[in-house]
């Protein structure tokens, strides 16, 4: 049995060549450096709050241990004071509630990146390189090296703490925050690395490809010009849904449509043998019975003519004698139906194509005039569009998070300045979508809002 260990490392996004987190990757992602200010009052907010807990052990037992520093009672009158009990009390309270505490605020600080004073002033605490959580092994050390530097009184604590103004990389972090991988970051004006929804489109659109124009799709619509030959018009459509490429035809073999039209003989010279009727040839096996044994008579024969009765000179006595029976002319055979002329094609272009859209939850949207999608759109903006609202259980859509107009080829998407963003896929890859400009959609491609996928398709 081979036993095989796949010991690659998981790939880290935002790094250097030399393997060094990259400050324009954060910046890229919409990540900023806490403020000084709001950091030193989150440090005096967590300090404040200590004071509070150990509060018992400075009221009840500070004093007591004060008077036995000083020698006002010897170490027997300090176990015999009536004090004492109390002093032990109040000091055991501060000390569980110290503990307590400093668990609290080390769990949180490890694993949600604030501690109290943080999350009030709107801090959080990541690693370096993976911008996730610090772990509480980071957060100890870093904690550790701040009680450590008051073994220098006041310089130390000092030197340290304004240690984040002289970074030369500008993002703020002091000699504590270097030795542990750990960079304090804002989340009320930049963005909260612990909304895993947001990084996730974050990341995507820093490492997407943009796409601020339109993209050159060959035409579909059939040329107005029956003459002229198009380089590309699309075939029928086969089983599996996929449009064909039709070739070309080129100009000594293209198809012909309908009836050959007839040649009239007025054009062509006669040929022995065939008749002529109605100004077209007459085929062998068409020809009348009165003509097919002489080929040289008219198709319709003169009458004959009358014979008159002849009258003498001189009145003869008599009875006059009858005139002769005229020959009835002999009946005409009506001229065979000539074949209507061939109409040509009509040169009139087909209808464009309708284009919809067909959502990931399964509901289809036809597209005929501009729309607004969005959790709750607001179309006072956008005159003449209409507005639909679609569910968002992730609450990852806007309240106007996009614009959809039809176009010539497919559809024109325009993203509202949305908070998740919007993207294009086509062919497997996801284009960002800049907000506020037009993006060319069409049939195959897919639309994304927010966790939403939209698929274009022909209705």
């Amino acid at each position: 049995m081979i036993w095989e260990i796949d010991d690659q490392k998981p790939k880290i996004e935002g790094l250097d060549a030399q393997g060094r987190p990259d400050p324009a990757y954060a910046a890229a992602l919409g990540l900023l450096r806490a403020p000084f200010g709001r950091r030193a009052l989150a440090a005096t907010t967590d300090v404040g709050i200590w004071v509070l807990v150990v509060l018992p052990f400075l009221i009840g037992t500070a004093p007591l241990l004060v008077k036995l520093a000083t020698g006002a009672i010897s170490p027997y009158g300090f176990l015999n004071h009536p004090d004492f009990i109390f002093a032990v009390v109040m000091a055991s309270v501060s000390t569980l509630l110290g503990l307590v505490y400093l668990i609290v605020q080390l769990v949180l600080h490890g694993t949600k990146g604030m501690t109290i004073g943080k999350a009030v002033t709107g801090i959080r605490s990541v690693n370096v390189r993976t911008l996730e959580r610090p772990r509480v092994g980071a957060v100890l050390a870093r904690f550790l090296m701040v009680v450590a530097s008051g073994v220098v009184p006041l310089l130390g604590p000092v030197f340290l703490l304004i240690s984040p103004t002289f970074d030369p990389e500008r993002r703020g972090r002091g000699l504590h925050d270097k030795a542990t991988g750990i960079w304090l970051v804002d989340v009320r004006t930049g963005l909260n690395p612990y909304a895993e929804k947001r990084m996730r489109v974050a990341r995507k659109m820093v490492k997407a490809e943009p796409n601020l124009g339109r993209s050159t799709l060959p035409s579909l619509a059939t040329p107005t010009d029956p003459a002229a030959q198009p380089e590309y018009r699309p075939g029928s459509r086969v089983s599996a849904g996929v449009l064909g490429m039709a070739r070309p035809h080129e100009a000594h073999e293209r198809p012909t449509v309908g009836l050959p039209p007839a040649t009239p003989a007025a054009q062509a010279p006669a040929e022995a043998g065939k008749p002529v009727l109605g100004g077209y040839r007459i085929a062998d096996d068409e020809k009348p019975a009165a003509v097919a044994g002489s080929p040289a008579a008219p198709m319709h024969p003169e009458p004959a003519p009358v014979s008159a009765p002849v009258q003498s000179a001189a009145p003869q006595p008599g009875p006059v004698p009858p005139p002769a029976p005229q020959r009835e002319p002999a009946p005409q055979r009506e001229p065979a139906p000539q074949p209507e002329p061939v109409q040509p094609p009509s040169s009139q272009p087909e209808p464009a194509a309708r284009f919809g859209l067909r959502f990931d939850s399964g509901e289809s949207i036809p597209i005929t005039a501009p729309v607004l999608l969005g959790r709750n759109p607001d179309a006072a903006q956008h005159p003449g569009a209409s507005a639909i609202a679609l569910s968002d259980d992730s609450k990852s859509l806007s309240k106007t998070h996009m614009l959809v107009r039809p176009v010539e080829g497919g559809l024109e998407i325009v993203d509202c300045r949305s908070t998740n963003g919007s993207g294009l896929i086509r062919a497997g890859t996801e284009y960002a979508v800049a907000a506020g400009t037009p993006t060319m959609a069409t049939d195959g491609d897919k639309i994304r809002l927010g966790d939403r996928v939209a698929a274009v398709v022909r209705v």
